[in-house]
């Protein structure tokens, strides 16, 4: 057996004992009734079995006397009775007067060189008289016990009904036809999920033998049809006599009035007994034996949980992912370092718990939550990190290479392991390029996505930025949310941490453009990133307790670098740069100059500038002149020649019509016209917000 098989085989062990506990459910109003062939009708009549068709035609014919709303005959009839043909010729014509019965076919597997699936219906006599008739094929589980029951067959062309389904379309009077689809089968007004392609889970109500059963011969057994002697007692048309306590036969007690009646075997020797949750264990002297269901009453099962839309919900798959992934990161979180005793502890609480959970919404929610997979999380996660505890605690420098080579160089892991006494509390000041970006919108558009699919798109964004990051050495300080704060030129310092910085910020915005191109052909939601650059001087080093501490900068300069990322909304620019960056790379890239601005919480004023490429990059005469026409419009804007300006912005939005910057001095130098600014105007934007 394969390692699946026995995971699937516990699983179903799982959902046995969920059966169990939560036991019987009470059936004394079925819908259904079993007429039983059972050793008490072979011993009554006069054949032995297999019984003359004649004999059914005849329960079928009392069974509709006494009231019964359809019938199915759990017997396969594909052959003619060649000792008897006559009794073919009764059940052919009661078969034609009642079109309210059910027979039975079934699906054979032919193996060879090639496995086909051949469909053997009823005896087709039968089948021109009524040609209502359903698969009574059941398809075991790993461990061979009998949990699903097929609602359709799909065979070549043919849509072929359950035995149940059939019933029940009958039953509720239906002439909509049976449609398939990919997660239920719909039955008139009743949608029944599906557990696999095929089948619905069966929500068993009990041990064999709970459904109603009358004995075959009971029905049989009327003034027209003689039984063995001390069997014919004319029980089904007996009117009774309540003065002597007789009571009145099946024909007059109303008990089969309206209801699904199912004939089929219970007779051990006609091996139409099966496997359930419910199995059960008798003694028979001194041997102990299974007690398994017969097949017509698993039928039955199928039939009342379709009626009651009693059905058992599995759970959604993503759902479970996401728990999983819940309960791993529980155990990663709680696992204690040196608490060996404490961690099995929990190990064993968190997995009962689990299972009792699992049981409750089961018992009190009919919704099947797997146990194996979960808890094989609990206990893989469990021994992870336990594991990596143990590693973590015998090789310092490779928990050290591990934990900083996701955000820092190789180069610079070097340099830590080779000095431990960096990552020591404190700090001191150096001059550090810090580079901040976040994804334009994000609140907006995690609203709009499943968990799941917004975890994995910005795990892939992330990834990729991360990498650019690294290549040009810089470190990952930290990431919150779907912002990157990253510097350069820590933790070990190097010339030209500005340059890298910017080569850095614009390879993003072109990665960003080859994961849009992939993610727009994938239908998903594309992204725009701001980004904001600042150097000076920070105080860099450790900072937090003793126990717990972060690589970190802090200080003015770190906060201008960020709140320059959010000020890209209002210029509607992808990069924007510091003065301070951009007097030291001024000769290597493209700039265009954008304002002098006093962002929220500074009193000074900073010039600031749109970092648009390297100096190699080839750019077209139209946007070059673009450029230049901004440039001269912000001369003329910062003397207050409103009109003149805004003429020169304009000539720069019919070169590029969606210029942001262009479009915002626009609107600027309409607002000034109208509403000049003071006589000492010095020519600063103050932004209110972060």
């Amino acid at each position: 057996m394969s390692h699946t098989s026995v995971f699937q085989t516990l699983e179903l062990k799982f959902l046995d004992l969920k059966f169990q506990l939560r036991g019987a459910l009470p059936v004394e109003n079925s819908s259904v009734i079993i007429l039983a062939i059972d050793d008490q009708s072979d011993l009554s009549t006069p054949h032995r079995w297999p019984w003359p068709r004649s004999y059914f035609a005849h329960v079928i014919e009392n069974l509709e006397k006494a009231g019964a709303a359809v019938i199915g005959v759990d017997v396969i009839f594909d052959q003619p009775d060649v000792s008897n043909p006559q009794s073919d010729d009764s059940l052919a014509h009661v078969l034609k007067r009642y079109p309210n019965v059910v027979l039975a076919g079934k699906l054979q597997h032919r193996r060879g060189r090639i496995s086909t699936i051949e469909v053997l219906p009823p005896y087709h006599k039968f089948t021109e008289a009524n040609n209502n008739w359903g698969l009574v094929s059941l398809e075991a589980d790993v461990d061979g016990f009998y949990r699903r029951y097929p609602l359709v067959a799909r065979v070549r062309d043919s849509l072929l009904p359950s035995f149940a389904a059939k019933i029940i379309q009958l039953y509720l009077q239906t002439e909509t036809e049976i449609k398939d689809l990919d997660s239920e089968v719909w039955i008139g007004d009743i949608a029944v999920p599906k557990y696999d392609s095929r089948n619905m889970l069966i929500n068993y109500y009990g041990p064999p033998f709970h459904y109603p059963y009358v004995s075959f011969d009971n029905v049989l057994d009327d003034q027209e049809v003689d039984l063995v002697e001390e069997y014919d007692v004319d029980a089904f048309d007996d009117p009774g006599d309540s003065t002597l306590g007789i009571p009145p036969g099946l024909l007059y007690s109303g008990e089969l009035k309206d209801k699904i009646v199912l004939i089929g075997s219970t007779m051990p020797e006609l091996h139409d007994n099966f496997p359930t949750p419910f199995l059960q264990e008798a003694f028979s002297g001194a041997e102990k034996a299974r007690v398994e269901m017969p097949g017509v009453e698993i039928h039955a099962n199928a039939i009342q949980s379709i009626l009651d839309r009693n059905f058992i919900d599995v759970a959604n798959p993503w759902f479970m992912f996401v728990l999983n992934i819940c309960l791993a990161l529980l155990i990663l979180i709680s696992v204690q370092k040196k608490a060996t005793l404490l961690n099995l502890f929990l190990f064993f609480l968190l997995s009962v718990a689990y299972g009792l959970v699992s049981v409750l919404f089961f018992t009190k929610g009919h919704l099947l939550i797997p146990i194996t997979t979960p808890v094989l999380v609990i206990l893989f996660s469990f021994i992870s990190q336990i594991s990596y505890q143990y590693i973590l605690s015998q090789q310092e420098k490779r928990m050290l290479r591990g934990v900083f080579s996701h955000y820092v160089p190789e180069k610079l892991i070097q340099e830590i392991i080779a000095h431990p006494e960096k990552l020591a509390l404190g700090g001191e000041e150096r001059e550090v390029t810090v580079l901040f970006s976040d994804i334009a919108g994000f609140t907006t558009l995690s609203e709009h996505m499943k968990p799941a699919e917004l975890v994995t798109q910005l795990n892939e964004y992330l990834t990729a930025m991360t990498n650019v990051i690294l290549r040009h050495d810089g470190i990952i300080d930290k990431f919150e949310g779907d912002a990157i704060m990253a510097e350069f030129g820590v933790p070990v310092h190097f010339e030209g941490h500005q340059k890298a910085a910017c080569l850095a910020a614009l390879e993003m915005q072109q990665e960003l453009k080859k994961l849009n191109r992939k993610w727009q052909q994938a239908h998903k939601p594309l992204f725009e990133v701001r980004i904001g650059i600042n150097t000076g001087i920070v105080i860099v080093g450790n900072m937090g307790s003793e126990k717990v501490f972060d690589y970190t900068v802090i200080g003015d300069h770190v906060n201008l670098g960020a709140r320059l990322e959010g000020a890209n909304k209002a210029y509607k620019t992808k990069i924007m740069v510091s003065n301070f960056t951009y007097e030291a790379v001024k000769e290597d890239f493209i700039f265009r100059p954008l304002d002098l601005i006093r962002v929220k919480g500074k009193t000074k004023p900073v010039q600031v500038y749109e970092l648009i490429g390297s100096r190699q990059t080839p750019y077209t005469d139209q946007f070059m002149e673009m450029l230049d026409l901004f440039n001269q419009g912000l001369v003329a804007y910062r003397l207050q020649q409103w009109d003149l300006a805004r003429e020169f912005f304009e000539q720069c939005l019919r070169l590029v019509p969606n210029d942001g910057p262009s479009q915002l001095y626009v609107e600027r130098c309409q607002f000034f016209a109208l509403n000049p600014p003071e006589p000492d105007w010095d020519g600063v934007w103050d932004f209110k917000v972060k």
